[in-house]
């Protein structure tokens, strides 16, 4: 399985650019390949259920205790239509504190 770190790193290299004139969800098609790559890795770790609707939103579930409240994680996979989402190459850079 792989670290964190290395899926955080290849996640950030798919070109999910957004389009702001588009009247499609997404507003690009190739932030479905993002999801299809995130559903992928769910399925791996176990989540049965995990997959992506027509729209590109992306549902798992994972079973816990029932007698404790019931959490719900978010978020959003485009980037801003300002700047290229293209050939991202990050990388972690290791911080010791100050400015």
């Amino acid at each position: 399985m792989k670290s964190v770190s290395e899926r955080f790193l290849k996640d950030v290299s798919f070109d999910t650019k957004s389009d702001e004139f588009s009247e499609t969800c997404p507003s690009t098609p190739k932030q479905k390949l993002l999801g299809a790559a995130l559903v992928e890795e769910m399925l791996a770790m176990g989540i049965a259920d995990a997959h992506m609707d027509a729209d590109g939103y992306i549902y798992g579930s994972i079973p816990g205790n029932p007698n404790l409240p019931t959490i719900g994680l978010i978020a959003h996979m485009d980037t801003a239509p300002d700047c290229s989402g293209a050939n991202v190459k990050a990388k972690i850079v290791p911080f010791n504190g100050g400015d």
